[in-house]
This record gives C-alpha cells, structure tokens and sequence, in this order.
C-alpha cells in the first residue's frame, strides 16, 4: 500500500543540554600555548570542554570523566601528556585475530591523532603528546571524537568478536514504556523507509535519494538513544548510503540491505542497544541562529521545496522539510524554547497528507527562522554587545 503521509512520535532519547561552555576560555587557551605556556593552556582548554568539573593537578594524579560508556582518562607523564580510553580485551584464538584486523581498518587511521594501543590482551585508544608541542585544537578534536568512537565500537568488538568489556561506566536501562515506545518507533520508521525507498527507486531523483537517506538515520538517531551493536551497525551502513560522493546505485542498495537488516532486528536485540547514557563532553553541536538559518532560511532550498508542494511531488516536499528538521533536532543541542518548535512542527505535520504537511512545514519553518534565526554577522554583534555590557558593568 502507498505511504500516505509520515509520523512523528515524540523522541525516548533525552535532550542533551548540559551547561553553555565558554568560548573565551578556549581562546584564551589557544593564545597561552601560542605563548609557550601550554600547561596553563591544557586546563584552560579542559575548563572550556568540561565546565562542570575540577581539574586536578594533571603531573599528580589521573583525571577522569564519563563519555557514554567510555571512561576518559588523562594525566601528564613525564613531558607527555596522554588521554587514554579502554576499548576492549581481546578474545583468545583466532577471534583475537579477527577483532585486530577489524581495530586497524575500522579505528586505526593514518594521520588520525589518537590511535589504538595493544597492552597485553587489552586494547586502548590513546594520545599521546608533548606537552611543548600542545595545542588546544588538537586536544578539542581528540576528546571529542575518541571517546565517542570507543562507546560505538565496545559493544561490536564483544558482539562480534567475543571480545569483553574492559573500563565500561554503567548505562542507565530504559523502563517498560520507553521500550515499548522504542519498538513502536523502531518498527514504524523501518516500514515508512521501506516504502520511501520503493518510491525513491521509482522517482530517480537525486533530490529524493538525499533527503530519504538523511532521515532514514537521522530520525533514528534524533529519536532513540541507540548504542551497542545496532548503533554500530546503523552508523556504518549510513556511511555509505548517506554520503552524497557515492554511487546513487550503491547508496540505494546499501539503504535496502540495511533497511532488511533492521527490520529483521528483533525486540531482544534492540533492547541490548538501548539505554541512556551522560556525557561530559556534549555529543552534538552547539545549535545558533546561524544554524538554523542556513537550515530553514536558505532561499535556494525553501524555494525548491515550495515548487515541489504546489506540483505533483508534495510528498518531495514533505519528506525534504521533516528530513531537515530531523537532522537538526538530531545533529545540534538547542536553546529549550526552539528545540520544542522543532519539535511541535513534526508534531502538527505528522500524519497530515503529503500536500498539507508540506504547506504547513514551510509556514512553520518560515515562522521559525524569522523568530530564531539570523547569521554569523548577528552573533558577532551579539557577542560583541555583550562584552561591551560586561566592561560596562565592570566600570562602575
């Protein structure tokens, strides 16, 4: 039967607004090492990251912090400084061969600032480096991308490989109606995929193909807080199904080999991958006006998309504008007051036939970005104003 419209259901997984981070702070930071002062920058940039903690004497003792369900742990030793996160102990046997072969093609990378690290039958990713050669960007980069690298690849490494937990933190299980409403979300997203993917593969739009591919993971990713296996699973199909460089027939056929892989998933399994994790160093972007502008206050694009909903390819339309959102809500952290308009705008498109959904989705998006948006010109003033209030302040 043809899909006559798409449905929203409001997400299991958390909002992740943790406390504004200062940006001062990691400038300030870049200019200390710039100063050869890169002790003083390495707190500074950790006080920029992670503004909720104190900082020990890094030539003293170990710090370390939670990133989903990897341990962060970081300490100067000698004139290295060194972040380490365990990933996994190996199986003995030829799994043990195996998983390696997947770490070195899977995690390990040429040029890649941190690197796995085989310690007996224990492998960890690691940086490593001098403190004199220390930049904060380099430090920025690691610990936001180690880390999270780990917490997706612990669990396929044990699934896979027989491997065993090695420095996992505890992951909160989600009660019997988040689950229920996970499998409700899971079953119906994979079905509306389907159906989507058989009209993509009518339509042979490229336009189509892009934003099919883009809410085929990004709703799952907005929508559920999936980890273990199927996160892995689910991150490394996206790979290549939504990236635009590839092939539009390989992406379409990596789209319909996921698509069955996940629809034969079944209850037991989704719940293993499922459970709310913290982080101390937020996953997501930092969502600003400018975001969102370039998102929903993009001429080129709304115009398309209006061209779409008043022809015959409203469902185009639909799917384009519930596809942006989704990727916003799923991609960025936002002020409270505009991830709930994210929100309630899925919300009142949900259900509503392809040509009604679209015409409201583009009121609701223009609506939006006159209420939220601007550019990066206007955060600057904002940015600058404040500063000059502050000096204000500070004068009398």
């Amino acid at each position: 039967m043809a899909l006559s419209s798409l449905s929203y259901s409001p997400p299991v997984r958390r909002s992740r607004r943790g406390k504004a981070i200062d940006y001062e702070l990691l400038e300030a930071a870049v200019n200390l090492a710039e100063e050869g002062r890169h002790s003083e920058s390495l707190t500074k940039t950790l006080q920029h990251l992670l503004p909720e903690h104190t900082l020990p004497d890094f030539t003293k003792e170990t710090f370390s912090f939670t990133q989903g369900s990897s341990e962060v742990m970081a300490k100067i030793e000698g004139d290295d400084i060194v972040v380490r996160v365990p990933l996994v102990k190996l199986p003995s046997g030829g799994a043990a061969i195996a998983a390696l072969r997947y770490v070195l093609t899977n995690i390990s990378a040429t040029g890649q600032l941190y690197q796995p690290r085989l310690r007996g039958d224990d492998i960890e990713l690691e940086f490593r480096d001098a403190v004199s050669r220390f930049h904060p960007a380099k430090l920025v980069e690691v610990l936001r991308r180690m880390p999270n690298e780990a917490d997706e690849k612990d669990d396929y490494l044990i699934e896979q490989f027989g491997g065993s937990s090695l420095g996992r933190t505890a992951i909160t299980p989600l009660d019997d109606d988040e689950l229920a409403r996970s499998e409700a979300i899971w079953k119906q997203h994979w079905a509306e995929i389907e159906e989507l993917l058989k009209e993509c593969q009518r339509k042979r739009s490229m336009f189509f193909l892009n934003e099919l591919t883009a809410y085929a993971f990004y709703r799952i990713d907005f929508a559920l807080p999936l980890g273990g296996l199927l996160g892995c699973r689910l991150s490394e199909n996206a790979d290549t199904f939504n990236d635009s460089d590839e092939d539009p027939m390989k992406r379409e056929a990596a789209l319909g080999k996921c698509l069955k892989e996940m629809k034969a998933v079944t209850p037991e399994v989704l719940r293993k991958s499922l459970g709310h994790a913290s982080y101390a160093i937020s996953p997501l972007d930092d969502g600003t006006p400018s975001v969102l502008s370039s998102s929903l206050g993009d001429e080129d694009y709304i115009e398309a998309i209006q061209k779409l909903a008043k022809s015959a390819k409203a469902m185009d339309a639909t799917l384009a504008l519930m596809s942006t959102y989704t990727f916003l809500l799923a991609r960025y952290t936002w002020d409270e007051p505009i991830e709930v308009a994210l929100k309630d705008g899925l919300a009142k498109a949900s259900g509503k036939p392809w040509r009604e959904a679209a015409n409201l989705l583009l009121q609701h998006a223009s609506e939006l970005n006159d209420k939220f948006g601007g550019d990066e010109e206007d955060e600057e003033e904002d940015e600058g104003d404040e500063e000059d209030e502050d000096e204000g302040d500070e004068d009398e």
